[in-house]
């Protein structure tokens, strides 16, 4: 699996926790870890931080694939 593949797949876990009414902050901050992005507590700039990131990845996948195709 690529990483680019890999950061996707922690990225829609890290989304999917979030989004949960009791997030484990455990979980939560392993992954951010591993992602290499900040920790925060407050819910809200967590979320925006790692949408931010998905948006980077997911744009830089989809113009990768546009330029194979």
């Amino acid at each position: 699996m690529a990483q680019a593949d890999k950061m996707q797949v922690a990225l829609e876990k890290l989304v999917d926790e979030l989004m949960k009414d009791q997030p484990s902050r455990q979980l939560v901050k392993q992954l951010t870890n591993e992602l290499g992005m900040p920790y925060s507590l407050d819910p809200m700039t967590q979320i925006n931080t790692v949408l931010q990131s998905m948006n980077t990845v997911y744009l830089r996948s989809n113009r990768r694939k546009d330029l194979e195709g």
